[in-house]
């Protein structure tokens, strides 16, 4: 199964970027760090996302945090619904125990690119987590070989 894991930068902070994993099963084909915003997901989407063909597309689902006022993600969420209507929002809560970070490594899904909150190993869990949450046995059973593969 081929995902498309992505989380929304803001449409305003310049130091936010969006995290972008392609992923086959649990192994990466690529990642991007999107610069933040509206345009520059745009770009991204004209240059490199109208080309890849997933089978799923997950989006971090968005929810004001305590002490944020930046309700932008939703702006740039929008523009990636617009390229990706098909795109299933997808609230994080719990991914970080359930795909822990020892796992992320295991599976050379843990040190990317610099990026403003590591937002592309962000997506890399997301993409894991949709996974194991919605039972998608070719992901989990690919988790495993691959672990045995890296140990």
């Amino acid at each position: 199964m081929k995902i498309l894991a992505i989380d929304p930068s803001s449409n305003q902070a310049i130091t936010s970027t969006s995290g972008i994993v392609y992923l086959d099963n649990a192994k990466l084909l690529d990642h991007w760090t999107v610069e933040y915003g509206v345009s520059n997901f745009k770009k991204w989407a004209k240059e490199v996302g109208q080309q890849l063909k997933p089978d799923v597309i997950v989006i971090e689902k968005f929810e004001l945090r305590d002490g944020s006022a930046d309700n932008s993600v939703l702006e740039t969420i929008a523009e990636i619904m617009k390229w990706f209507p098909e795109a299933i929002l997808f609230r994080n809560a719990g991914y970080a125990s359930d795909i822990p970070n020892e796992l992320l490594k295991g599976l050379g899904l843990y040190k990317f690119s610099k990026s403003h909150h590591q937002d592309v190993r962000a997506a890399a869990r997301l993409g894991l987590f949709w996974a194991m949450r919605n039972d998608v046995q070719e992901v989990v059973d690919d988790i495993g070989g691959q672990l045995e593969l890296n140990t």
